[in-house]
């Protein structure tokens, strides 16, 4: 459960930079867009001893949360049985589920990252059709680790060059590939041997989908999850690229403009579908990501 070691004041950080820098549910009724389609829910699974004692509970939630992609993180100390037999349960109630892990320090030949990606593939080669992850999902988060700080550039490369071993290996395995980037990415930028541009329209252009941590409490304004996703989302539509818009649910104590925490469930939807009735048409919305399961559980 590493989500909880030092997460809380990762995220802050994270979004209040970002500010410095720049569910549904909803009863199923859509009022604004044309579609009748509802959105689709993503949420990350961190707590992995839910898929040894909690499975049922767990993919019940999932089920009338309408969730269907599951970011789930890789336990090596778990028995790959117990992944097999989530994975092939959520797939009967037409759920995906992705292999989740990222850390901030991690680069191409990190021990954990090379380790997490040799755990994939064996898994993936030993699995049957219906146990078998539907993507690899990152959630690394250089800007969390030293060297952000004290070598920006050479931060950046070790993050992209992460990030394109990644990519090789998803598609290798035939599976798609999803990194977490925040908001703000579209004001970082990179010169180096990729290229040069800002490293939202990096990841985007490298991955088959992203998710946009836009942790605001409010739908509109200029520091409301609209505004926020807007460069993303448009971007997202001219390379033909899917963006999955994220919001938060944990108790971030004083920081409560980051999370529905205080809000609830209900001021949740009721602000997501204003997100909705905005990006619902854009070919670009993948749908919403809902941080994370275990806090949405208890989400009042």
């Amino acid at each position: 459960m590493k989500i909880l070691k030092g997460f809380i004041c990762g995220i802050i950080a994270l979004f209040v930079l970002g500010s410095q820098l720049g569910v549904i549910g909803m009863n199923n009724k859509v009022h604004a867009i044309e579609s009748s389609t509802l959105p689709e829910y993503s949420t990350w699974l961190w707590d992995t001893v839910k898929i040894v004692h909690e499975r049922e509970a767990t993919l019940t939630f999932l089920e009338e949360k309408q969730v269907k992609h599951v970011y789930l993180q890789i336990n090596r100390n778990i028995n790959a049985t117990y992944y097999k037999e989530f994975i092939s349960e959520a797939a009967s109630m037409n759920i995906k589920v992705y292999a989740l892990d990222g850390d901030p320090n991690w680069g191409p030949t990190s021990k954990g990252f090379t380790s997490f990606l040799n755990w994939v593939t064996t898994y993936q080669q030993g699995a049957d059709v219906n146990e078998k992850f539907e993507g690899i999902h990152l959630d690394i988060e250089p800007y969390l680790s030293p060297l952000w700080t004290s070598n920006y550039k050479a931060a950046v490369n070790k993050y992209q060059n992460a990030l394109i071993a990644a990519s090789k290996t998803a598609a290798s395995l035939d599976i798609s590939f999803a990194v977490d980037i925040p908001f703000w990415f579209d004001e970082m930028n990179y010169k180096n041997k990729h290229g040069k541009g800002n490293l939202a329209k990096w990841a985007i252009n490298l991955t088959d989908e992203v998710s946009i941590m836009a942790y605001r409490d409010k739908a509109v304004g200029p520091n409301g999850i609209i505004e926020l996703v807007k460069y993303e989302m448009n971007l997202a539509n001219t390379l033909n690229k899917k963006v999955n818009i994220a919001v938060e649910t944990m108790n971030l104590g004083n920081d409560g403009f980051l999370t529905f925490y205080e809000e609830g469930q209900d001021e949740m939807n009721t602000q997501l579908e204003l997100v909705l009735n905005s990006y619902g048409n854009y070919s670009s919305f993948n749908g919403f990501s809902v941080h994370h399961v275990g806090s949405w559980m208890t989400l009042k």
